[in-house]
């Protein structure tokens, strides 16, 4: 193999790595959010017994549902 190509090679391999961190660190972020938010969400629901509280829940709930559906997107590719 030339020396040009195994630079190539070791270059496409650098940038394979990079792409895969870029990917785990983008998952991950919206992962922490997701259940950082759960986490309040619940708080919201132990101290608040309204009916405006259901309604408020469930438009959270489904916010992190489309977050959580972004990640699965994002982690089949």
């Amino acid at each position: 193999m030339s020396c040009v190509n195994k630079r190539k090679k070791e270059k496409d391999i650098q940038e394979l790595l990079e792409a895969k961190q870029s990917a785990h660190n983008y998952c991950r972020h919206h992962l922490e959010g997701v259940v950082e938010n759960m986490q309040k969400l619940r708080g919201q629901i132990k101290k608040q017994k309204s009916i405006w509280n259901i309604y408020s829940v469930d438009n959270k709930l489904i916010h992190y549902q489309i977050l959580l559906n972004e990640v699965i997107k994002h982690l089949k590719k």
